[in-house]
This record gives C-alpha cells, sequence and structure tokens, in this order.
C-alpha cells in the first residue's frame, strides 16, 4: 500500500485546544499505519515524546517572533521542500497558514485547513494588544491561504456563515471537535465547586470569574477553581498584578495555576458547574470535557451554533449579571443540574465522539490521491 507524506503544520506541538485536537489525530494516523506524519513546530515539547510521527522544529528559538510567524517564511518553506507531502494540515490560523498555502500551491501539494477559532474567519484578529505590524503580516497570511487552500475545515455552522460573508467562500466541511470517551467516573458527593479553565489572557475575561466568585461569596461551602496558566511577559504586566491579587484576596476562591490534561479531567469530574467567561473562542474543547463528566456548562458570552440553548445541553447567560443568576440558580437546584447533565453527555457522545476523525482521515485519502 502507497503511504501518505503528510505535513502537520502548527506554531505548538503542545499548548491548547488545538493541539489537543492535533494529538487526537496523530494518534489515529498512527494507528492506521499509512501515513508517514511529520509535525513542523517552532515550539517543541522536550517531555512530549512523538508517537508516530517526526517532529521537524522551525527555527532555533522558542521565542515568538517579533514580527509574528511570517519571519519563519524561509526555514518553514524549506522543511516543506526537504519532505515533499503530499498533503499538508494546518491549523491555528497565522503565518504559517499563508506559508503552506503558498508552498502547496507551487508544488502541486494539497492544503487542508482547519479552522480552531472565530475570529480566523473574521477581519478581526484575536490579541489585540499585539504589534499592529505583525498583526495586519498574519491576518494578510491567513487571507492569502484562505482564497488558496484546497479544503478548509469548519468547527461550526457559524464558522462556515462567517467564512461565506467575510471572504465568499464555503467550508468544504464542517466537523465538530472530537474527544474520547472519559476515562473518569463523575463524582459529585463532595463540596459543590465551580471550576474555570483556560490560561489566563485578557479575551478569555477571567476577571469575570473573580467577579462571580465575589457575587456568591454568601453561598456556604462552594467553592470556587481556577486553573490554567498564570499571566506572564510585558503584555501581561498592567494587568495580571491586579487580576491575581483580586484573586487572592476572594475567600471563595483558589488558583490552582496549570495542572496536566489528565487532572484537569479529575477536577471537572468532581465539579458541579463549569464556567467559561471568554468573549469569543472557536469550539471549546473544554465545553465537551465538562459534558462528558457530567459538570452543567454556564458560558457568559460564548455559544456556537446556539447549541447550549438548541439542545438543553447548558445556559447562555449573556450579561454577568444573568451569570451570577444561573450559577446560584444551578448550585441550589441539583435536579436541574441532572437533568442538564444527563442531556449534555448524550449529545457530547453523539455528535463529538472520536469518530469524528475519520472525516478528516477521508479528506485527507482524498488530497493525497489527487496531489
Amino acid at each position: 500500500m502507497n503511504r501518505t507524506r503528510l505535513c502537520i503544520v502548527n506554531p505548538f506541538q503542545h499548548g491548547g485546544g488545538a493541539e489537543f485536537q492535533i494529538s487526537l489525530l496523530t494518534a489515529a494516523l498512527h494507528q492506521a499505519d499509512r501515513f508517514d506524519v511529520y509535525y513542523l513546530a517552532r515550539h517543541v515539547a522536550a517531555d512530549i515524546g512523538p508517537q508516530g510521527y517526526t517532529v521537524v522544529r522551525i527555527g532555533h528559538s522558542g521565542k515568538i517572533p517579533r514580527l509574528g510567524y511570517v519571519m519563519d517564511f524561509v526555514p518553514l518553506y524549506r522543511a516543506l521542500r526537504a519532505i515533499k507531502p503530499q498533503v499538508i494540515y494546518q491549523r491555528v490560523a497565522g503565518g504559517y497558514t499563508g506559508i503552506c498555502a503558498f508552498y502547496a500551491r507551487r508544488h502541486r501539494a494539497r492544503m487542508i485547513w482547519h479552522v480552531a477559532h472565530t475570529t480566523d474567519v473574521t477581519p478581526q484578529t484575536l490579541d489585540t494588544g499585539r504589534n499592529v505590524v505583525r498583526r495586519r503580516l498574519e491576518k494578510c497570511s491567513v487571507e492569502y491561504a484562505i482564497r488558496r487552500a484546497d479544503r478548509i475545515v469548519v468547527q461550526t455552522q457559524d464558522q462556515d456563515k462567517l467564512l461565506s460573508q467575510h471572504y465568499g467562500r464555503k467550508a468544504d466541511a464542517v466537523i465538530p471537535n472530537f474527544h474520547p470517551e472519559a476515562a473518569e467516573i463523575p463524582d459529585k458527593s463532595g463540596p459543590p465547586t465551580v471550576v474555570w479553565i483556560a490560561n489566563l489572557k485578557l479575551w478569555k475575561r477571567p476577571d469575570a470569574f473573580v467577579r462571580l466568585a465575589q457575587a456568591l461569596r454568601d453561598l456556604d461551602g462552594v467553592q470556587f477553581l481556577m486553573l490554567g496558566e498564570a499571566p506572564s511577559g510585558a503584555t501581561a504586566a498592567s494587568w495580571s498584578v491586579t487580576l491575581m491579587q483580586s484573586i487572592a484576596a476572594t475567600p471563595n476562591l483558589t488558583f490552582l495555576g496549570h495542572r496536566p490534561a489528565d487532572e484537569v479531567n479529575q477536577y471537572l469530574a468532581r465539579a458541579s458547574l463549569f464556567v467559561n467567561t471568554s468573549v469569543h473562542e472557536g469550539f471549546p474543547n473544554t465545553f465537551v470535557q465538562a459534558w462528558l463528566r457530567d459538570a452543567v456548562v454556564v458560558s457568559l458570552s460564548v455559544n456556537p451554533d446556539q447549541v447550549l440553548d438548541a439542545n438543553g445541553i447548558g445556559v447562555h447567560a449573556r450579561t454577568e449579571e444573568g451569570l451570577a443568576n444561573a450559577v446560584r440558580g444551578l448550585l441550589t437546584d441539583p435536579t436541574a443540574r441532572a437533568g442538564y447533565a444527563q442531556r449534555a453527555r448524550a449529545y457530547a457522545r453523539s455528535t463529538h465522539s472520536i469518530r469524528n476523525i475519520g472525516k478528516l482521515t477521508e479528506m485527507i485519502d482524498d488530497c493525497a490521491a489527487a496531489a
């Protein structure tokens, strides 16, 4: 059987939700045993041993280039030219997206671009605090790729609509994020807990969760937990000190910092509620992680495809007052929590099954055949 040379290109080998999805994809490709997989990334984790793929590091520094990932044009292009992939799979919009599209068009490779965030398919940028030149260079790179990628995959119907609205292109497939079954058995017998999970970035609005905990201090025995990477770097300095002081001054709130994935899932298995306060997201992996572990999702703003309301699997609060009211109501109504949890687990199993990876591998096969 002919093997397909596939390059997975992403700035990070480890980190957030996109990298978690890629790890599940690489495991499935390895099991299929008909792909030669190369993972091209600038930020490589020394403690992650690649299983079933070869890591190719782009550049020699773990730092983000000052003008963004478009500055890695030469080393990334050279790496692709050395490997000669039939198919390129790129996720996380930025400088690498355009470079991959440029290479693919000139070397008869096929490129699949997988949207990771709603801002990927709008003129908006995710981190508004970045250098304006960097932001523009990276957005131009993404828009170049949107016009030239062979296939575009989105996570939600909302993203497909935005892609069409802003760039006049329809997605080739809508593939919901995929997750394995939960290994943990949910145990809600302990004190009620409300969990927030994310790296502490401005657009994640961790301060809104702090205010939520402060507003519900009268609920005896309820503990609010924050899990995620603390703010760092010069851009965080102006607000991170105030944030961490607010967390420390809130008696019913505990900041646990970064935790490994299996420990995060254990917290969710014991949690009563999971709260999301982000301004926007792609499709949060944490939604599915919570659903599979019977932690009821309450979201301040994010509600992709109106999934929470339409399926009765969570609460879309819309305002901070609404968030506090929803959390208070659910904490005092175990019957309502149980109903949400039961519906959400069934939804996650049917819509976000690991079987969704098969749709991606079929697309990779089709692209390889056309290369």
